[in-house]
């Protein structure tokens, strides 16, 4: 039996990254600068978010499923025109470890009176690495394991772009292409498609209305375009109770539902944690995901914030 789920695993973590070159996250919502870089220094203050992820948990052996940690700051800059972000990620699944620094520069123009528009350019550099010496002999012949190697690192750049909408600070919609090039490492390493394989495109979207005094309503949605993999959708809806306490569900089409719980420990700091309930077949070797959230605002540095932000 331990055989067979080790190999399983192995199989599933090379169709995950075939698959999918990004990495995915329930709290989407609160990490929109992963995904967008046109979204830096949107917060209107200086943010620091925290966020770990345990994918597929209790099911895989030997530490094989996907595990993530990251942490990005972004701030306004030039009088709020402008917005600058950094970040790190760590990425572990299966075999395969990827550590990414990323840097974002967006530069806003007013085109109403309550909207503005974001254009923002990203740039990544991937630290990759595979270590065949953790393969399972039984998969010899796979040719997704390279015969004689025990590592494999490779170092990689890339760059993004996007656009990104506010109104009247209650609306948004952005679109953004975090990868715009082929050059991950994992197209070295024999689990690459046609060339279209990690040009991923986001469409996400959101906004938040008064339910009653001391309820609000956020409701969002997130679109993935990939050549090659199914049509990926997010959407999800949060309560938000007196500006503290948000509760929330997230849909992921054909792979799982989700809870969310965060709250406003003070005006500037968040915590949250959410928890996958897997629908797909992966169900049957995983007891779902894990995600912690820590958001960190310095709202002291604008005297024009005189609430709570929301996106």
């Amino acid at each position: 039996m331990n055989r067979i789920i080790y190999t399983t695993a192995f199989l599933l973590f090379s169709l995950m990254a075939m698959a999918q070159n990004d990495v995915q996250y329930t709290n989407y919502l609160f990490n929109r600068l992963a995904y967008n870089p046109a979204y830096a220094g949107s917060a209107g203050v200086p943010v620091v978010n925290a966020l770990y992820r345990n994918q597929w948990t209790g099911g895989f052996a030997d530490g094989k499923a996907p595990k993530t940690g990251t942490i990005n700051y972004h701030a306004p800059i030039q009088c709020g025109r402008g917005g600058l972000g950094f970040g790190f990620t760590s990425d572990k699944a299966g075999i395969f470890n990827s550590n990414r620094l990323d840097g974002a520069y967006a530069y806003k123009f007013n085109v109403s009176k309550k909207g503005v528009l974001s254009l923002g350019l990203g740039a990544q550099l991937e630290f990759g690495s595979a270590d065949y010496f953790r393969t399972n002999p039984l998969d010899q012949g796979d040719l997704t394991i390279e015969n004689g190697n025990d590592t494999y690192n490779k170092t990689r750049v890339n760059f993004g772009a996007g656009l990104y909408y506010t109104h009247n600070d209650n609306f948004y919609i952005g679109l953004s292409a975090p990868q715009l090039l082929n050059t991950s490492y994992f197209r070295e390493v024999n689990i690459s498609g046609d060339g279209n394989d990690f040009h991923t495109y986001y469409l996400m979207l959101g906004f938040v209305t008064d339910l009653s005094s001391n309820i609000k309503l956020v409701p969002g949605a997130m679109l993935s375009l990939h050549g090659n993999a199914p049509f990926e959708f997010d959407i999800n809806a949060n309560l938000v109770f007196m500006d503290k306490l948000w509760v929330g569900l997230n849909y992921r089409l054909d792979d799982s539902i989700d809870g969310l719980i965060q709250y406003q420990l003070t005006n500037d700091l968040r915590a949250g944690f959410s928890y996958d309930f897997t629908t797909s077949d992966i169900k049957n070797y995983s007891n779902g995901s894990l995600e912690f959230l820590l958001s960190y605002s310095f709202n002291n540095f604008s005297k024009n914030l005189s609430n709570l932000r929301y996106f």
